[in-house]
């Protein structure tokens, strides 16, 4: 038999048991309860329904399955935000910082198989958001791991209903996560130590006209790929011309690869938001873009490169981007009843050093090997100081065996000019500012002639035609190892016109006096 003490001590272990597990499951129970409140009482414009929670006390895990969650606009009562899961689980939730040190400490959150649907008001700036986010935080908060599995976003204008951002497949994942409302600087508020991104199929419009598209993204840290990354232009050529009240690109471009390596963004002292990376590689980028001249012009006034990134509201530090085998075709349809002219490089290389507004009196360098109109070997070495506030800059161009005759299909429609010859080799150097140059240009030409065509583009106009090579000497010189200068001063820029249409203003500027001048170097 049992010894009476014995009993006791049975008796009492099975109270204490018994009572721990009532209490486990009434605790349980209460937490299960004020969660459900609290999720009921959330704000009057939130609505969140699901089947199940559930709570453990002892592990600290929650999970509350099935939710949906309906926001809807605080004055027009539409719904805003429309999300279902599978599930939301938290895992080790800390008592003792809850209940001593004012702070929720979590090991993990995961948000298991969301589908949300929202529909974005421009009218509410995002700083509002941020601002409305944070004000609703009392406390620190601090998880170890969130995150975002088996995702689908889709976000729409709020008015239109039209796509904004489409991720149907997304996996987010953010290690050592601190929010601290009360942190006295913007770049304290939010901190974290690592985060992973990857998503497929993304569709992102830019604006009303172009689309962002990528087939594969992966963002962590400190790199960012992205997979068969294209810029297009959501209309074809023929109703974007219809649609556009002054004249703009139309954007065709596929690269095959973007790698951005060594990067580094955030919040500095300032709470100025920057992005540095060490090297930037885009692999076989193909990018048509047409512009339709029949629109209206854009007077507006096109500032230089250096001043666009002088003028950047961000600090931007690229130390190197790189382009590997890509192309590039240009189009310009000027006559409704002629196809548009064309200009391609192809085996296009390079490299830009330097690129940003970070980097002081270093120059930003841009050196480009391509193919021109598939034929002809050019050479571009550009520089400039983005610090220098005058925009100085240089641009020099070495250009190979070229037959004039391939120009035709640009020329001709856009100019009512054929070209025949055969340039030999061709080198020039722009110096300028953004409101004036100066080119020296040096050139081998064999049996150059100019065509001036009447206004159908297809007839000859003999007399022009005629004056116009009378001032043109057709080689460059007897002696074919010669080169024929042509120099140009004060070429003044069309300010409301493109920084490619001020290359051309002084090549153009330069031929004529290679041409038709002396063709001798000045001393």
């Amino acid at each position: 038999m049992t010894k009476p003490k014995h009993k006791k001590a049975i008796i009492v272990i099975a109270i204490i048991v018994i009572v721990t597990v009532l209490l486990s499951f009434l605790a349980n129970s209460f937490i299960e309860q004020k969660i459900g409140e609290e999720l009921q009482n959330v704000s009057e414009s939130t609505k969140i329904e699901y089947t199940t929670i559930n709570a453990n006390i002892w592990t600290g895990h929650v999970e509350v399955k099935s939710p949906t969650i309906l926001v809807s606009g605080e004055t027009t009562n539409k719904t805003i935000l429309d999300a279902k899961l599978k599930s939301i689980e938290i895992n080790d939730v800390g008592y003792w910082d809850l209940l001593f040190n004012d702070k929720i400490t979590i090991e993990s959150l995961v948000i298991d198989e969301l589908v949300a649907k929202y529909k974005h008001n421009s009218v509410v700036k995002n700083e509002d958001y941020q601002s409305s986010f944070l004000d609703k935080i009392k406390q620190v908060i601090h998880a170890e791991k969130i995150a975002i599995t088996k995702a689908d976003v889709l976000i729409t204008n709020y008015e239109s209903d039209s796509i904004i951002l489409s991720i149907p497949n997304l996996n987010f994942e953010v290690l050592d996560l601190q929010i601290d409302p009360k942190a006295s600087t913007a770049n304290k508020k939010i901190t974290y130590n690592n985060f992973e991104l990857k998503a497929e199929n993304l569709k992102w419009a830019t604006n009303a006209y172009d689309d962002i598209l990528a087939d594969a993204i992966h963002i962590t840290n400190n790199k960012a790929t992205f997979k068969a990354f294209k810029l297009k232009t959501k209309y074809s050529k023929s109703e974007y011309s219809k649609i556009l009240t002054k004249e703009r690109d139309h954007f065709n471009l596929n690269i095959e690869e973007i790698l951005v390596s060594d990067m580094d963004f955030g919040l500095d002292s300032s709470e100025d938001f920057y992005f540095n990376s060490k090297k930037v590689n885009l692999t076989a980028p193909k990018a048509e873009i047409y512009r339709d001249k029949l629109v209206a012009d854009d007077l507006s006034y096109k500032p230089l490169y250096g001043t666009s990134l002088r003028d950047l509201n961000f600090n931007l530090g690229i130390n190197t981007v790189e382009i590997t085998d890509g192309s590039l075709s240009y189009l310009e349809k000027v006559n409704v009843d002629e196809e548009a002219g064309r200009l391609d490089f192809n085996n296009l290389n390079a490299t830009f050093t330097n690129l940003g507004n970070t980097f002081g009196n270093d120059d930003t360098a841009i050196e480009i090997q391509s193919t021109f109109m598939n034929d002809s070997p050019l050479k571009v070495n550009w520089s400039f100081k983005v610090a220098d506030t005058t925009d100085q800059f240089v641009f020099k161009a070495d250009l190979g065996f070229f037959n004039a005759a391939q120009m035709d299909q640009f020329t001709k429609p856009n100019l009512n000019v054929d070209l025949n010859g055969e340039l030999k080799q061709t080198y020039f150097t722009i110096s300028g500012n953004p409101q004036n140059s100066r080119i020296d240009l040096k050139m081998k030409y064999d049996d150059f002639e100019v065509s001036i065509l009447k206004k159908d583009g297809r007839e000859k106009n003999k007399f022009l035609s005629g004056l116009v090579n009378l001032f043109v000497s057709e080689d460059s010189e007897d002696d074919k190892k010669d080169y024929r200068y042509g120099q140009s001063e004060n070429v003044e820029r069309e300010t409301n016109k493109s920084v490619f249409n001020f290359t051309w203003l002084n090549i153009k500027s330069a031929l004529l006096s290679a041409m038709a001048g002396n063709g001798e170097e000045e001393d």
